[in-house]
């Protein structure tokens, strides 16, 4: 999230649940950590992410004008992984 000198407030939210709220950790996960809060950035970590975490995600900022939210869709992908077994015996010998 991009924010500049006129920002009073940032936040991180999922869904509707606050994960950060300036350097205020709200959320109770221990995956989801504070990545960037400079005067230009702020932005989340999530450490060993699964399909749980898949969905919307959006950064809170407050000015002095307006509230400004930022979005992003985060998609999980998931890795099949297959495995092959030989035998050592004759498939004839294992049905007898």
């Amino acid at each position: 999230c991009i924010i500049d000198n006129k920002v009073t407030r940032v936040a991180w939210l999922n869904r509707s649940s606050i994960l950060y709220a300036g350097s205020d950790k709200w959320s109770i996960d221990r995956r989801v950590i504070l990545g960037t809060h400079t005067k230009t950035e702020y932005s989340i970590k999530i450490e060993n992410v699964d399909v749980y975490d898949e969905g919307p995600y959006t950064c809170s900022v407050q000015t002095n004008n307006q509230p400004k939210t930022s979005r992003v869709h985060l998609i999980v992908q998931e890795i099949c992984v297959l495995k092959t077994f030989t035998f050592k015996k004759k498939l004839s010998e294992l049905f007898y």
